[in-house]
């Protein structure tokens, strides 16, 4: 009995560490791909704009959203706070720039700057542009509610309807004097001094335990008893002479028993571990963003 025996060395040549090593090696690299792309969004939304993603007619359209948060205020000119409310499209800021203009400083914008002229240009050469310089084709020019265009390809002043009004825009009136205001400034996250942060797998352990319990059992039994039973038979013959003869039948009983318990267990476990640490920005990405963020304050001041 027991032929057949498990051999533990190979058990453990069975475990099959290298699909399980490919196996998580597949996994972290999935994860870390996860983790940059989380960053990536995150950077972008710290930079101020975020991508919005939208499907029209089958088509994959992307937009940006401004993400900048709002931080104390800036000190502007009326003309400065009227851009900003064109430009923008949050209306949340709009209103906010809106309610510390004057509404006496403002009108209606059209698709041009406008000028105001004390008298009437056509014909007249002495007519005041201020501020703007004469002949000048791209704004409107206006003495009181007459409109004017100056034509340059023929040099000269026309006299055109009213222009239309472009809707939600405004402009400050020409002959209003420049204010200055305090608005709620809006700031990156990047220009406040924050910084994504991404994320690297290191120090990965990979740990088999195997515990393996061999058990074998085995017993026999024989027993041998001996009871002897006679049985007499007799026959006679009366025939001249008698005959007799007996006839003696002894039988024995043995017990015989066998028993055999065999057990095996085999019982594993693995341990898959590794440690997820942030890692710095890049430098590149920092001095990226003091160019960005000096590129941007010499354009407010200019």
């Amino acid at each position: 009995m027991f032929h057949k025996n498990p051999e533990i060395g190979q058990e453990l040549l069975n475990v099959p560490m290298g699909q399980m090593i490919e196996s998580m090696a597949t996994s972290i690299a999935n994860a870390q791909m996860a983790l940059d792309s989380n960053s990536i969004e995150v950077a972008e939304m710290m930079g101020g704009l975020s991508p919005v993603k939208s499907t029209i007619n089958g088509r994959e359209f992307i937009n940006f959203k401004d993400s900048r948060v709002f931080f104390g205020k800036e000190k502007v000119q009326t003309s400065d706070a009227v851009e900003l409310y064109n430009s923008n499209s949050d209306a949340a800021y709009r209103a906010a720039i809106i309610a510390k203009i004057d509404p006496a400083d403002i009108e209606d914008g059209y698709d041009k700057p406008v000028v105001n002229v004390d008298k009437n240009p056509v014909g007249a050469n002495d007519a005041v542009f201020t501020p703007d310089n004469p002949k000048n084709a791209d704004v409107y020019y206006r003495h009181g509610g007459d409109w004017y265009e100056y034509n340059a390809g023929t040099e000269v002043y026309a006299s055109i309807t009213a222009p239309t009004v472009v809707p939600g825009k405004k402009m400050k009136k020409p002959e209003k004097a420049e204010k200055t205001l305090y608005l709620p400034q809006r700031l990156s996250m990047l220009e406040l001094g924050f910084s994504p942060t991404f994320y690297q797998f290191v120090d990965t352990i990979i740990k088999v335990s195997i515990s393996i319990k061999f058990t074998r059992e085995g017993s026999s039994s024989y027993q041998y008893q001996r009871n002897s039973k006679s049985t007499d038979r007799s026959a006679s013959f009366s025939w001249r002479r008698g005959l007799k003869t007996n006839k003696t039948v002894t039988t024995t009983q043995v017990n015989a028993g066998f028993s055999q318990k065999y057990s095996y267990s085999a019982e594993g476990s693995s341990l898959l571990q590794t440690k997820l640490v942030p890692i710095p920005p890049p430098a590149a990405l920092e001095e990226r963003v003091q160019q960005q963020m000096a590129l941007a304050r010499e354009e407010a001041e200019n």
